[in-house]
C-alpha cells in the first residue's frame, strides 16, 4: 500500500482492524496458551517504545526492511546452522532490550510483527503458546497504535463501512485459516510453517528494500 502512494498513518489505518479482528479471534479461543511473562515485558517496554515511535514516524518513517529481514533471516535458520542457534542464545539473555527495540521498529515501521514471531520461534515456543502469545502481542500493538494515531489528531479516512468490511475480511481470514491450515499442524509442523513462514517474510522485505 505505501508502494501504491498510500501514508504510512492511511496504511495503518486500512491494516490494523483487520490484524485486531484476527488477533482477538484467535485468542478468544487459545487466551489460556499465552505466555504471561513476555506479555508483561511486551506491555512495559515494547507498547510505549511503539507510542514513541509512530508519533515521530507520522513526520518521518525510516527504511527498516534490511534490519529486520536480516533478523527474521536468522532466526529462520536457527534450527538448521548450530553457529546461529548459539549467536540467538546468547541475542535472547538481552531479550529485554530486543522487545524495546521492536517496539521502535514496529511503531516507526508496523514491522514488529514480524520480530515478534521471531521471537517466539527463537524461544521454542509450543504451537499453542506461540500463536496465542504473538496472538496477545499483535492485540496490544494495535490497539496502542490506532490510540496513537487517534491522540495524534492524524486525519481518519477510513469510513464506517469500509471498517466493517476489513473486520469482515478478518473474521473470514481467520475462519478460513482455522478451519483448513492450522487444525492440520501439528508442534513439528506448526515450526516447520513457522521456519517458512520467516524465510518468505525476510526476503520479500529484502526486495522491498531494492
Amino acid at each position: 500500500m505505501l508502494l501504491l502512494g498510500m501514508t504510512f498513518p492511511a496504511t495503518l489505518q486500512l491494516l490494523l482492524p483487520i490484524s485486531l479482528t484476527i488477533s482477538l479471534l484467535q485468542l478468544s479461543r487459545g487466551h489460556q496458551y499465552v505466555d504471561r511473562v513476555l506479555l508483561r515485558g511486551i506491555a512495559t517496554l515494547t507498547l510505549p517504545a511503539i507510542a514513541v515511535a509512530l508519533l515521530a514516524s507520522t513526520r518521518w518513517s525510516p527504511p527498516l526492511e534490511i534490519f529486520v529481514a536480516i533478523l527474521v533471516l536468522t532466526f529462520s535458520l536457527q534450527d538448521r546452522v548450530q553457529l546461529i542457534r548459539r549467536g540467538l542464545n546468547q541475542l535472547l539473555r538481552f531479550e529485554r532490550t530486543y522487545i524495546a527495540i521492536m517496539g521502535l521498529v514496529h511503531g516507526a515501521s508496523n514491522l514488529g510483527g514480524s520480530m515478534l514471531t521471531a521471537l517466539a520461534f527463537g524461544k521454542g515456543l509450543h504451537r499453542d503458546v506461540s500463536r496465542a502469545t504473538i496472538a496477545a502481542g499483535y492485540t496490544l500493538f494495535a490497539i496502542v497504535q490506532l490510540t496513537t494515531l487517534r491522540l495524534a489528531g492524524t486525519n481518519w479516512q477510513v469510513d464506517l463501512g469500509t471498517g466493517a468490511g476489513l473486520i469482515v475480511a478478518g473474521a473470514t481470514t481467520f475462519w478460513l485459516t482455522e478451519r483448513y491450515i492450522f487444525s492440520r499442524f501439528d508442534p513439528r509442523k506448526y515450526r516447520i510453517g513457522l521456519e517458512m513462514l520467516l524465510i518468505i517474510t525476510g526476503l520479500l522485505l529484502l526486495l522491498s528494500a531494492f
